[in-house]
């Protein structure tokens, strides 16, 4: 039994130490980013513009280049979900397919006439949540008929609190449509960078 322990030791210390270095070459700083971040690549690569949605009060910052989707909403009420054809020094450019006429459009806007910028894809309707995790608003009754043998029929209570918890659910499985939406005010605002 020793020897076999012995033997074994002795293999791992060889296969530890006596592995070759690494031959793999690391990757060059612009073959990570092409590969990593395509979009950001090619604007540094052409001197490019990109967006950039300042937030001062938490100090975060989100950059939209050329071939990013972004959605938003301009002052006078137009929403588009589009990606980003063109960045120029005060307007952006976006291919908007028109459902009426059923052609593709090309769209100039104005940095300045976007009034908000939404974080996540807007989506339509709203998400019930009807599944495992609506049965949590059963909880209350059940807690109640186990601990205290409380009957499900007579617990009130506990039935005023299950359209509370399944409105809970709602809320919670549309927070990204919610709150998805950035207001540009003072504190939040979307520039025109250039790259170097």
């Amino acid at each position: 039994m020793k020897n076999c322990l012995f033997l074994i030791l002795i293999f791992c210390f060889g296969n530890v130490f006596c592995q070759e270095p690494h031959q793999k070459e690391a990757l060059q700083i612009e073959e990570l980013l092409e590969k990593n971040n395509p979009n950001l690549y090619k604007t540094i690569q052409r001197d490019g513009n990109f967006l950039v949605l300042d937030n001062y009060r938490n100090h975060k910052r989100r950059r939209y280049y050329v071939g990013d989707k972004l959605g938003f909403k301009t002052k006078n009420g137009q929403f588009f979900q589009e990606e980003l054809s063109e960045i120029g020094d005060s307007t952006l450019t976006i291919m908007h397919y028109n459902n009426v006429e059923r052609k593709l459009e090309t769209w100039n806007i104005k940095v300045s006439d976007i009034k908000k910028v939404y974080r996540h894809e807007v989506y339509k309707g709203i998400k019930w949540g009807l599944g495992w995790g609506s049965l949590a608003a059963f909880l209350p009754l059940v807690y109640d008929w186990v601990q205290f043998g409380q009957s499900p029929t007579q617990n009130s209570e506990a039935l005023i609190m299950i359209p509370a918890i399944q409105a809970g659910l709602i809320i919670l499985n549309n927070r990204s449509k919610f709150f998805n939406g950035i207001k540009l005010s003072d504190n939040k605002q979307l520039k025109v960078f250039k790259s170097l």
